[in-house]
């Protein structure tokens, strides 16, 4: 497992360093400072994934959602963002072992994962508001530039 997690981290860290990639805003979460995701648009249109990606992505959408209440009154505790963590993490891993995207699609991609393995480390060390927010600003960013059928944004 930890030979996936290097290998994950190494696959962000070469997809973060490709050259000529435009810079985006992501959309601030309920007014804290956005963050820079370097993502563009394919051409003005979202990326098309595949399945396993929209398997992912809508499994750790459900996880940050459902705990959205317990983050925003800071009642969260070290325990259940470890338990998080680990259930996004677990769909980390799941995306990146059944990877067949197209390589720019690719590319793209593996800068919303980098953002949300960051978020993933924030969440572990029981930086519970940063971590989740960096997730939901992920997954916004993620929405602004993936084809997703019935994608909700995370206010």
């Amino acid at each position: 497992m930890q030979t996936l997690k290097s290998l994950t981290a190494l696959t962000v860290a070469l997809a973060l360093a490709a050259p000529g990639i435009a810079a985006a805003q992501s959309a601030a979460h309920d007014g804290h400072a956005a963050s820079a995701l370097e993502i563009v648009l394919n051409d003005g249109a979202k990326w098309q994934g595949d399945q396993n990606m929209l398997t992912g992505m809508s499994a750790i959408h459900a996880t940050i959602t459902g705990n959205l209440d317990a983050i925003h009154a800071g009642s969260l505790s070290a325990d259940a963002a470890g338990g998080i963590a680990a259930d996004v993490q677990k769909q980390l891993d799941f995306m990146v072992e059944n990877c067949v995207l197209e390589p720019e699609v690719d590319e793209q991609f593996h800068i919303v994962l980098g953002e949300v393995m960051a978020g993933v480390a924030a969440l572990e060390a029981g930086e519970v508001e940063p971590g989740a927010v960096t997730i939901v600003q992920a997954l916004n960013a993620y929405g602004e530039h993936f084809e997703h059928p019935d994608w909700r944004m995370i206010d």
